[in-house]
């Protein structure tokens, strides 16, 4: 089952974000049509419309990058060539309703979590390292002892190191302790919700 959206996937700009809701919308229609006895046409229409809507995402997305200076938007750009491309090869090649209902399916979860959840986030975490750094530099060129610096890397610094973790329905962001645990559990720790095993994804 697909997640729902949440403020957890937010990359905090406004637009943006509204274009990704509008998107998990899709992708929600995509896999009730998956679910059901939906026929041919109606299949494509909503494959048209997420395929549409998804280019234009695009557009706005890289406009986006490359406006804030994001360092990886050549790979950024060319994993949404690469996207487009399956989503056109997959109309081309489905052969039956039922493979057509799989393959959507397939694409919208990649995308939802290989996408939004992984990729457009590492953006708003490079974006808040750069905007954090900006303000750190701004903030010591008007301190004038060196008394005063100290005290503010400290306070920049003391904000507790998160451990990311990924099942298949949601984003999960703990602390060092509860990190500490999970890797001394010999087996898999697996999500309440969905009963997937969590994966590490990264230290914030």
């Amino acid at each position: 089952m697909l997640p729902e959206w949440s403020p957890e996937y937010s990359v905090h700009n406004e637009i943006i974000d509204a274009e990704h809701r509008k998107l998990f919308e899709l992708a929600h229609r995509v896999e009730a049509a998956a679910n059901k006895a939906a026929n041919r046409s109606e299949v494509k229409e909503i494959l048209a419309e997420f395929f549409n809507y998804m280019r234009v995402h695009f557009a706005h997305e890289e406009e986006y990058m490359k406006s804030i200076g994001y360092p990886e938007l050549p790979t950024h750009k060319e994993i949404h060539k690469e996207f487009t491309r399956n989503v056109a090869t997959l109309v081309k090649t489905s052969h039956s309703i039922n493979d057509l209902k799989e393959s959507l399916l397939i694409i919208a979860r990649d995308w939802l979590i290989g996408h939004i959840m992984q990729e457009d986030k590492r953006i708003e975490e490079w974006n808040a390292i750069q905007i954090a750094n900006n303000t750190k530099a701004i903030l010591e060129s008007t301190l004038a002892s060196p008394a005063q610096h100290k005290a503010l890397s400290c306070k920049l610094e003391e904000k507790p190191t998160i451990y990311v973790y990924q099942c298949h329905c949601k984003i999960h962001k703990v602390s060092e302790s509860t990190h500490s645990k999970i890797n001394k559990i010999d087996s898999n720790v697996v999500c309440k919700e969905c009963k997937y095993p969590l994966q590490f994804l990264r230290q914030e």
